[in-house]
């Protein structure tokens, strides 16, 4: 305990060490999550300074935790305090810090340092300490990711031996893909604060909202070779909705890390690297909702001893800089007490001014879509934004926007900041170097039509409390010959995939229709599902009862007709409407794949769309022997060229009807494997303009598209396109690959425009060298088809407007 504290400390004897839980001291062994679980549990039993709470379950069903450590005063009275929370600009109580560690699961020393930090506050008698507790509640979440954290752990620990070896070359220091970074579906969580895509995240943000507190610490881990960061960064790097008060705060603070490591005489660094720009980080998204977030790296020894450049980096020391600049955030925080405070108060008592001051009064979004705009209005709720709904129809800036599916939301509300980022689309920036994203505009991502409006347009929008969606509705005949599903609900996808597993054979329409509904003629685009019933009643009834379990359920509204004889277009028993089978696609994962973008795919396909994925390393797939699957998908990555027969055999398994889906690099990939008829644009490389060398960083970022948005025309009218309205959508752009425009008619399903930055940084050599280039292009093969994506179509799981275009690569890439 000494070295990790650098002091003698007098201890409680109530309270258990954790090497009395763990068997051995923090450090000696990477702790798994039921251990830390153990230990937190142990310390909420015998301590009356710490209460323990569930907040929510992983995709693994590992419990989240979080402890609240205090006096015991002010342990007996959390609800009390967090009742008091409601009222922001008048809070008299406790200051709030919350500590999450290791929202990366492999950077481990930070999840370790929660136990030695829970321990010392728990048990330790130093005056300081008890001031400490008297004056602050701390909230410690001490794994954000138990299931990366899990995978991580067993692993290091497997290949730790007696004698410490570190060599990085060593399999201790090599973990294998998918890596313990990410959660169970490779999501990195700590881009997930804002998207709120998975039960970590909602969980996490549902408490932060709980308590709002005054300072976030997010303990991370970097490079071995590198020493220890933490904030305020790169001024110029921040986010411009976040106030030059924030930072100040943030300098103030890091006063205090600065003299704790100097005290272990390690070295850091705080002005340089990181941006606070993207607000779905864990450091950044305290910043726009009140409070002081704050980034620490360690330099890591991912095992248990590696070398650097720096000399040998062991686990123990990586640990104790985290606890250090744990006290040191706490020091901080009882020193500045009512400066916090005051700020906090200030922060929420300007909002209604701030929005005063804006010429934008607020926005308005409308889309035929329910599915997306169900998952839309899940996220704003989740983050306490006030919405209503449309009460009469309006038209603004030529756009309609229709009474039962158009929603209007004031920036004169609380959340005016985040509100602000997550509708703005800012294309100038004081800096063009981003760690993350520059542009995450949440209704370009949803497929929205959207309108910012001043104060008259949005004096004139009238609204009304928001409606549920509740379940969808069957229409029309009870006794019908077919049912007809309207492909305008993202959630439709769903649905078909639960009828086909049933049994039950739907079809698709390839050509518009018009049928009488009841009294009432009703028109259905391309796209429409239809399930002809049968005569025999028994047989109909549970075709019906399945298509009604599958479809009502997921918010789908279902169609009973009468007759298949068409009022207008095709009828029902046309060549035009083709069979539809379950897909049984086959992803290729590991080797040099991208596990964010194979984990984006299986979230999709698994959890939106219900498709069994089945999946095979890169390295070792047999692609002489993959008749069973009905696609294959390669995402972002680098894949070994084909040889004779694996070209011959990939041939003619699209041939006989088979779908190739590509994203990314993985289209240069089918180009250079002639697989396909389009071309990659070879990129010029620039001459020399004399840059000094002190502006090499800027030149180097000027060339990176590191997570812009684009948009593209869009053919409606082809089987990809269907559900989709709008003539345009977007992309989140990165990387630099251009496809050659295509040579042949009908192979372009969508085109970046003229003008295609919709938000974020690019430069306009950039920008010039995309617009009117293919963003979407899927070229026929016989029976089969090869879809190719210039882009990622389901970046980070909220992009649901481009991955429509995916879903429909699954169900419809025989019908073009």
């Amino acid at each position: 305990m000494d070295y990790y504290f650098n002091q003698s400390i007098e201890y409680s004897d109530d309270v258990l060490t954790p090497k009395d839980i763990l068997g051995h001291q923090v450090g000696t062994w990477h702790v798994r999550p039921d251990q830390s679980l153990s230990y937190f549990q142990s310390l909420s039993h015998l301590s009356d300074k710490v209460a323990l709470k569930e907040i929510g379950r992983t995709h693994e069903n590992r419990p989240l935790i979080t402890a609240y450590i205090s006096s015991p005063e002010n342990i007996a009275r959390l609800d009390e305090i967090k009742a008091a929370r409601n009222d922001l600009e008048d809070y008299q109580g406790p200051n709030l810090v919350w500590l999450g560690y290791s929202v990366h699961g492999n950077e481990a020393s930070g999840a370790n340092a929660a136990l030695l930090v829970a321990y010392r506050l728990a048990a330790s008698k130093e005056p300081w300490v008890q001031k400490l507790l008297d004056n602050t509640v701390v909230m410690i979440d001490p794994m954000l990711n138990p299931d990366g954290m899990g995978r991580f752990a067993h692993w290091v620990n497997s290949y730790k031996g007696k004698q410490l070896v570190s060599d990085a070359n060593s399999m201790e220091h090599t973990e294998a893909w998918p890596q313990g970074r990410t959660n169970h579906y490779w999501f990195d969580l700590n881009r997930d604060w804002l998207l709120l895509q998975h039960p970590e995240s909602q969980a996490r943000a549902k408490h932060f909202y709980e308590w709002r507190p005054h300072i976030v610490g997010d303990f991370h881990e970097m490079s071995t070779n590198s020493t220890y960061f933490f904030q305020p960064g790169v001024p110029s790097r921040q986010n411009p909705l976040t106030s030059e008060a924030n930072f100040d705060l943030t300098a103030d603070i890091a006063e205090f890390h600065a003299k704790a490591l100097d005290d272990l005489g390690a070295a850091y660094y705080s002005k340089e690297g990181f941006d606070d720009f993207y607000y779905g980080k864990g450091s950044t998204f305290p910043d726009i909702n009140g409070g002081v977030g704050i980034l620490f790296e360690q330099a890591s020894s991912r095992g248990h001893l590696q070398e650097s450049v720096n000399g040998d980096l062991s686990f123990p020391y990586a640990i104790r800089n985290q606890v250090a600049t744990s006290f040191s955030t706490l020091k901080a925080s009882l020193s500045m007490k009512d400066k916090l405070q005051s700020y906090q108060r200030d922060f929420f008592a300007g909002r209604g001014e701030a929005a005063a001051d804006d010429s934008v009064k607020g926005v308005i979004f409308t889309s035929q879509d329910k599915g997306r705009l169900q998952e839309f209005l899940r996220i704003l709720e989740s983050h306490q934004v006030a919405v209503r709904q449309v009460d009469d129809s309006i038209k603004v800036n030529g756009t309609s926007y229709s009474a039962d599916s158009s929603y209007v939301v004031n920036f004169n509300q609380q959340q005016y900041g985040l509100i602000k980022a997550m509708f703005e689309t800012r294309k100038k920036f004081k800096d063009n170097t981003f760690y993350d994203v520059s542009a995450w505009t949440l209704p370009l991502a949803f497929n929205v039509e959207f309108t910012h409006l001043d104060r008259g347009d949005l004096s004139d929008v009238s609204s009304k409390e928001l409606q549920e969606f509740g379940q969808g509705r069957w229409n029309g005949s009870q006794n019908p010959v077919a049912a007809i599903i309207p492909w305008d609900n993202f959630n439709a996808a769903k649905g078909l995939s639960r009828v086909l597993k049933k049994g039950v054979r739907a079809k698709v329409s390839t050509k518009s229709f018009s049928l009488k509904v009841g009294n009432d003629e009703r028109k259905f685009s391309a796209g429409a599902l239809v399930v002809q019933l049968p005569a025999n009643s028994e047989k109909k009834t549970k075709a019906v009862a399945a298509i009604k379990r599958a479809f009502l359920e997921a918010g789908v509204d279902v169609y009973g007709v009468d007759s298949g004889l068409a009022l207008n277009g095709v009828d029902l028993g046309s060549p035009s409407i083709e069979p539809i089978a379950m897909p049984r696609p086959l992803l290729l994962i590991g080797g040099e794949v991208s596990p964010y973008e194979a984990g984006e795919m299986w979230h999709l396909l698994d959890t939106r769309v219900e498709v069994p994925l089945s999946m095979q390393h890169a390295n070792h797939v047999d692609f002489t022997k993959i008749d069973r699957y009905s696609h294959l998908i390669l995402v972002n990555g680098f894949y070994a060229d084909l040889k004779p027969e694996e070209h011959q055999s990939l041939i003619e398994w699209i041939s006989e009807g088979g779908t190739l889906v590509v994203t990314r690099t993985a289209a240069e990939w089918a180009i250079r494997n002639q697989l396909v008829d389009f071309q990659v644009e070879v990129e010029e490389q620039p001459k020399p303009e004399g840059h000094d060398f002190s502006h090499r960083d800027d030149v180097i970022a000027k060339g990176i598209i590191g997570g812009a948005i684009y948009q593209a025309d869009l053919d409606n009218s082809h089987p990809l396109a269907y559900g989709l309205t709008k003539d345009t959508i977007a992309f989140t752009k990165a990387g630099t690959q251009v496809l050659k425009p295509a040579t042949q008619d009908f192979v372009t399903v969508a085109t970046y425009t003229d003008t295609p930055l919709a938000a974020g940084y690019t430069s306009e050599e950039n920008v010039n060298r995309i617009k009117n280039t293919p963003a979407v292009l899927a070229q026929r093969l016989e029976r089969g088809s090869i879809i190719v994506f210039n882009d990622n179509p389901v970046f980070r799981g909220y992009w649901l407007g481009s991955a429509r275009l995916m879903v429909n690569s699954l169900f419809f890439s025989r019908v073009f």
